[in-house]
């Protein structure tokens, strides 16, 4: 990894327009070299065991709470069961448009989770979360 970049981050929301925006906001901070976006939670445990096979890992990865199918939660669930090794390797932050207090809780008590975001991510929110947990 450079040091001044993240190698790669995965959006996993199946709204096009926030994975857009998202993208946009992640590339104008400067801070990371590849960004993937997949519109749904299978699409995102495939993503991830393709990353496995070539031993690459999201430095970052966003999850929205609310999709059809595999939620958020159920993700985490499953990445947490197919994926033992990942949580030294990955940051997870769950993305919602309205922060519900029971979300909240349910990341706080995580111990796969280490945040709660509000949609669309922010600039500062990306530079915090690149200097609190990668020193850049």
């Amino acid at each position: 990894m450079d040091s001044k970049q993240l190698d790669l981050v995965l959006l996993i929301d199946d709204d096009e327009v926030v994975n857009t925006l998202n993208k946009i906001i992640l590339r104008q901070t400067g801070l990371v070299k590849d960004i993937q976006a997949v519109k749904s939670g299978s699409e995102g445990l495939q993503e991830l065991a393709n990353y496995q096979k070539e031993d690459r890992w999201p430095a970052l990865i966003f999850v929205d709470i609310n999709m059809p199918g595999i939620d958020g939660w159920e993700f985490i669930k499953l990445m947490g069961e197919q994926f033992k090794g990942f949580k030294g390797k990955s940051i997870i932050n769950m993305l919602s448009s309205s922060l519900d207090p029971r979300d909240k809780e349910k990341a706080n008590k995580s111990t796969l989770v280490d945040g709660i975001i509000s949609k669309p991510l922010s600039h500062e929110v990306v530079i915090d979360l690149c200097e609190k947990y990668y020193d850049l």
